[in-house]
């Protein structure tokens, strides 16, 4: 049925996606108590659908040779983008969820959401006063001349 040459390299790679996103689901539902509800939902949301995602994709790789030894490849062309768009769609909606869990974590009065401050007198720049009126102060060149 399936071909150890074909089975071995498409668990390789799929498997490490697999084992991720279940690692992933396990520290956060131990750290559930922790997280916020919003954060909770939106990760196991992201998770869950990535998870099924890789699973689904694993399992459609090692079932396509079987699929394609009916021989109709050009009824299947439709099929296989449509699956293709599907896993897509699943690993887009997936990493939005988990950003979003990642941006729901600021409290909800973010720093940015705050009015301006006003301003005030510390605001105003110094005022300016005229070369004319300012003391001048003496430098080097105001010094006598030693006697020659």
């Amino acid at each position: 049925m399936f071909e150890l040459e074909y089975l071995l390299p498409q668990l390789l790679f799929a498997l490490p996606a697999v084992v991720t996103l279940t690692v992933g689901a396990v520290l956060l539902w131990n750290r559930r108590g922790r997280l916020l509800p919003r954060v909770r939902a939106l990760g196991s949301a992201g998770l869950a659908v990535l998870l099924a995602g890789a699973v689904t994709n694993l399992l459609y790789q090692l079932l396509l040779p079987e699929i394609l030894r009916g021989g109709r490849w050009m009824e299947m062309r439709v099929a296989i983008a449509g699956m293709n768009l599907l896993f897509m769609v699943l690993q887009v909606l997936g990493l939005a969820l988990v950003i979003a869990a990642l941006l729901a974590t600021a409290p909800p009065a973010t720093p940015w959401s705050r009015p301006a401050p006003e301003t005030g007198p510390w605001d105003q720049p110094p005022p300016v006063t005229p070369l004319s009126q300012q003391p001048a102060e003496p430098g080097p060149w105001d010094q006598p001349a030693p006697p020659r």
